[in-house]
């Protein structure tokens, strides 16, 4: 029978930790805070928004909201995102995605604090993950997939994973992050002229693309295990990247959507406000 990968236990248990050391941080006077910045009214990045803040209100870290309309200068953003790089009472900077056009996620990358940026967006913290630099703050959704295969005790030494999706924010750092725990990766995305023909050599399925019900029971092996990123609708239901009913039915070990890889994702990035303010601490009493 196939084993369901719930997000909650994990969320749980790192909520829980993330809970403690808010509570020591509050001991020696520093309260974790987190500014999350949001350009425009996109659906999604609203309802993202709202799941981040329930959680930081829950772990005890302070959080603030800056909303600008699309037609917002951008210098109006830059500079606001400036003065949080310089606020001592913001530890983390949450720039919420997907960007609006004519602004690009490198601007933004490129203008936030690498030490407040808790998504993992700057050429610093990837260059970090890179180099296996465990001082860096990781993109937190691949993060998130890393402490589900965690959790669940998914070994992945040796495991031939394929990850479907390139995107510098999923696809890419989630390759980086298997090949650090020495697994052996194929990285697939759009342009994939066989996808199956990786898909179904892997013991590991990751998707995260987006497109629905893009993994089909023909795309994996028998016993795999697949981890869906993914998140989409259809017929008025939330669903992601794999066929779910009929997927299970083959697989090991698979992920619902929603109420896997997502609730995690929101609790990594509690986790790393409070990684961030420690270092702020660290930085302040060798200073």
């Amino acid at each position: 029978m196939v084993k369901v990968l719930q997000g909650k236990p994990v969320a749980e248990k790192l909520n829980k930790q993330t809970e403690q050391v808010v509570q020591d941080l509050k001991s020696i006077q520093c309260t974790p805070a987190l500014a999350i910045v949001r350009i425009g009214d996109d659906d999604s990045s609203i309802a993202y928004e709202s799941a981040a803040i329930k959680v930081m209100n829950q772990v005890g870290i302070e959080v603030s909201s800056l909303t600008f309309s699309t037609d917002t200068a951008h210098d109006v953003i830059f500079s606001a995102i400036d003065e949080l790089n310089e606020d001592q009472n913001i530890h983390g900077i949450l720039v919420m995605q997907p960007l609006p056009e004519g602004i690009s996620r490198n601007e933004i990358a490129e203008r936030i604090d690498p030490e407040k940026d808790i998504d993992g967006l700057t050429p610093s913290n990837l260059g970090k993950l890179v180099e296996n630099n465990l001082t860096g703050l990781w993109p937190s959704t691949p993060k998130a997939v890393m402490e589900l295969l965690e959790f669940y005790n998914i070994e992945l030494k040796g495991a031939d994973v394929c990850v479907i999706g390139s995107s510098p924010i999923v696809g890419k750092p989630l390759t980086i992050l298997l090949l650090n725990a020495e697994a052996t990766v194929s990285n697939c995305h759009v342009h994939t002229k066989d996808l199956k023909m990786y898909t179904r050599k892997a013991d590991i399925v990751i998707s995260a693309t987006g497109s629905v019900h893009l993994i089909t029971p023909e795309h994996i092996k028998e016993e795999a295990i697949v981890i869906d990123v993914g998140y989409g609708e259809r017929d008025g239901e939330i669903c992601g990247d794999v066929q779910y009913d009929k997927v299970e039915q083959k697989a090991a070990a698979i992920t619902p959507v929603p109420g896997g890889v997502g609730p995690i994702t929101t609790a990594v990035l509690a986790e790393q406000v409070v990684k961030a303010a420690w270092t702020f601490v660290t930085e302040r009493k060798n200073n």
